[in-house]
C-alpha cells in the first residue's frame, strides 16, 4: 500500500501536475489522521469495555457483602426488640419482689445477654483505599458508598460500648447474687450437684440499686442502638438497591 502511494506521488511530480500533487498530499494527510483517530476510538472502547467489565466484579462484590450485613441487620432488628422486653420483664418483677418470685420469674429474671450484629466492609474499605472507586460511574452510588462506613463505625462503637458495659458491669453484679447452676435447672442429671452449690438471692439483686440501675442502662442502650440498627439497615439498603439496578443496567 505504501508503494502503491509512493508511485502515484512520483508519477505526480514527474508529470509536473504540481496541483494535483498538492492536493492527493493533503488528502493523504487526511486519511492517515482519520485512521489515527479511528485507531484511538477502538482503542477507547477497548478501555471502556475492559473498565466496564472490571466495574461489574467490584459491583457484584460489593452487592455480595451488602447483602449481608442486610441479612445481619434485620437479624437483629428483629431480636433486639425481644431484648429489651426481657430487661423490662426484670424491672417489673423488681416492682413486684413483695409478693414473692414464682420459678417463672425468676426465669425471666437471668437476663444477661446483648446483640451482636456481624458486619462486613472488606471490600467497601479496599475500594476506599485505592483508586477503585473510579471504577464506578454512577455518582449517587459513590457518594453513599463514601459515606457509608461513618454509619458502620459509629453502629459498631455504640454495640461494643453496650457488649463492654455488659460485662464489666452488669454480669459481675448478677454473679454477686445468682449462681448459674440455675442455668441447669431443667438438666435433672445435676439435680444432685445443684443441692450442694450456694443458692441464688433473687430478691437481694433486685433490691441492689446498682443491679437495676444497670439494667435500665442496657434497656435504654439498646433502644438507641435499635434506632441506629434500623438507619443503618435502611442506609445498607438504599446501597443495595442502587447496586442491583447497575448490575442489571
Amino acid at each position: 500500500m505504501i508503494k502503491f502511494f509512493r508511485h502515484i506521488r512520483k508519477q505526480l511530480l514527474t508529470e509536473n501536475k504540481t496541483g494535483k500533487y498538492i492536493a492527493y498530499a493533503i488528502g493523504e494527510i487526511i486519511l492517515v489522521v482519520i485512521g489515527i483517530l479511528i485507531a484511538l476510538q477502538i482503542n477507547n472502547w477497548n478501555e471502556e469495555r475492559v473498565a466496564r467489565r472490571s466495574e461489574q466484579k467490584l459491583l457484584m462484590s460489593l452487592l455480595e457483602d451488602f447483602k449481608s450485613n442486610l441479612a445481619s441487620l434485620e437479624s437483629s432488628l428483629n431480636e433486639i426488640p425481644n431484648l429489651i422486653e426481657e430487661y423490662s420483664l426484670v424491672l417489673e418483677h423488681a416492682g413486684r419482689i413483695n409478693n414473692g418470685l414464682s420459678d417463672t420469674m425468676k426465669a425471666d429474671i437471668i437476663v444477661t445477654g446483648f446483640i451482636r450484629t456481624i458486619l462486613v466492609d472488606g471490600t467497601l474499605t479496599s475500594v476506599l483505599g485505592s483508586t477503585t472507586l473510579e471504577l464506578i460511574s454512577n455518582d449517587t452510588l459513590k457518594r453513599l458508598l463514601t459515606s457509608h462506613p461513618a454509619r458502620l463505625r459509629d453502629f459498631k462503637e455504640s454495640e461494643n460500648d453496650l457488649i463492654d458495659y455488659v460485662h464489666e458491669v452488669q454480669r459481675p453484679l448478677f454473679r454477686s447474687y445468682i449462681n448459674l447452676s440455675d442455668f441447669l435447672l431443667d438438666e435433672p442429671r445435676f439435680d444432685e450437684f445443684i443441692k450442694h452449690v450456694e443458692q441464688s438471692d433473687y430478691e437481694s439483686l433486685l433490691k441492689n440499686r446498682e443491679y437495676l440501675n444497670s439494667v435500665i442502662g442496657i434497656r435504654s442502650i439498646n433502644k438507641d442502638l435499635l434506632n441506629q440498627c434500623r438507619e443503618l439497615y435502611e442506609h445498607t439498603r438504599e446501597i443495595s438497591l442502587i447496586l442491583e439496578d447497575e448490575l442489571k443496567n
